[in-house]
């Protein structure tokens, strides 16, 4: 039975990659069935993987930074503090177009399973 929970930054847990770093916050190991939630930090220039599309909603929040966002075939600027909704099965993803690193965080609804 999930449980509440806080979820501390923690550097162990965070997965550093080329272009930055990705920390898991909320998902199945704590418990979430319906959640997922990570933090990414992107380094300039970089985006974390190309722009995708996949069952589930998703939200986007830029933290800090400046980044162009795609969605569909559009490009959009994004500043912080602002946030990308996109529902499922739409094209989309976020680039760094600035000169400092970007952070922001992906809440999404998982992908559910055929049964």
């Amino acid at each position: 039975m999930p449980h509440p929970c806080i979820i501390p930054w923690n550097e162990a847990s965070a997965r550093r990659h080329d272009k930055g770093l990705m920390h898991p916050f909320v998902g199945e190991s704590c418990g979430a069935n319906q959640l997922r939630l990570h933090v990414s930090v992107i380094n300039p220039g970089e985006a974390a993987h190309p722009p995708h599309q996949h069952a589930g909603e998703e939200i986007i929040y830029l933290l800090e930074g400046q980044g162009e966002a795609t969605i569909g075939d559009e490009k959009h600027p994004m500043q912080p503090m602002s946030a990308l909704f996109c529902p499922e099965h739409v094209m989309h993803g976020l680039r760094n177009s600035g000169s400092t690193p970007i952070k922001y965080l992906v809440i999404r609804v998982p992908e559910i399973p055929a049964t």
